[in-house]
């Protein structure tokens, strides 16, 4: 479950050009979240849950090419 989320997540920073600690900071306010995770640790469902709907709401913004398909 922590694997796929993390899978997930990485793959949304790539695609946005930030650090996971970024996403943490700008999904739940925890640049520490990933990191944590990355070494073991564990998070509740909601937590992942908020980071997935702030994924959601905030896609990787679409180049041009992207944008006309």
């Amino acid at each position: 479950m922590i694997d796929e989320f993390l899978t997930e997540a990485r793959a949304y920073c790539k695609a946005r050009n930030i650090k996971l600690a970024t996403l943490g900071r700008y999904a739940v306010d925890d640049k520490e979240l990933f990191p944590r995770l990355e070494r073991g640790g564990q998070c509740y469902p909601r937590t992942m849950d908020r980071v997935r709907a702030y994924m959601a709401e905030n896609p990787p913004a679409q180049t041009p090419e992207e944008a006309t398909r």
